[in-house]
């Protein structure tokens, strides 16, 4: 079913805070080997960006999903949403395609711009495997390019890992703080580093 902008709804429902229940949203492609999006919508939505999806489905969370909807939880948002630098599914990140698929990444920057409001709560959590494909920061200044004008807060989840990267949400517990991230500076140093 499609609701406003086109975000896309599963009919499917779930619980996340204080037992309310709320619509799953999933976004992949017809061949599965996409998935733009899956979480919970709500009113105050706390997103999250990795590198690629995973095996997760609305009727099977995997260990990301669960973590992102249990930070959310415990950040007091009342839902959460997965998007990804590139929407690839990928179980072991060196099976991501070793050059970008232009439509799919375009695909993943239309429905980052349908889901993602003014104001929008962002956690970074892609860790070091933003090194395993030279597109992949690509991808990301695209995404960051897009969003440019949405008064986007950015953060990241404890400290950063030792290369400079906002650290994966498997790695983290829930004692961790959202710290405030400075996309744009992440952006410049790690361009000049190239």
């Amino acid at each position: 079913m499609e609701l406003g902008e086109g975000i896309i709804l599963t009919g499917r429902k779930d619980r996340i805070m204080n037992d309310k229940i709320q619509d799953i949203i999933y976004i992949k492609s017809e061949s599965n080997k996409c998935r733009y999006a899956l979480g919970i919508r709500g009113r105050k939505p706390l997103i999250f960006f990795g590198i690629n999806p995973s095996t997760a489905t609305p009727d099977g969370y995997d260990q990301t999903m669960k973590k992102a909807k249990g930070f959310a939880c415990k950040n007091n948002f009342d839902s959460w949403i997965m998007l990804n630098i590139y929407p690839q599914r990928a179980i072991n990140p060196d099976s991501l395609d070793n050059k970008k698929d232009e439509k799919n990444h375009k695909d993943n920057l239309e429905i980052i711009k349908k889901i993602i409001n003014k104001k929008a709560t962002i956690v970074t959590t892609w860790g070091d495997l933003i090194n395993e494909r030279e597109y992949l920061i690509l991808c990301l200044k695209d995404i960051i390019k897009i969003l440019k004008n949405k008064n986007i807060k950015w953060f990241c989840i404890g400290k950063l890992s030792n290369i400079g990267n906002p650290r994966h949400i498997l790695r983290l517990g829930y004692e961790e703080k959202l710290i405030k991230f400075d996309i744009e500076n992440y952006i410049k140093k790690i361009i000049d580093k190239r």
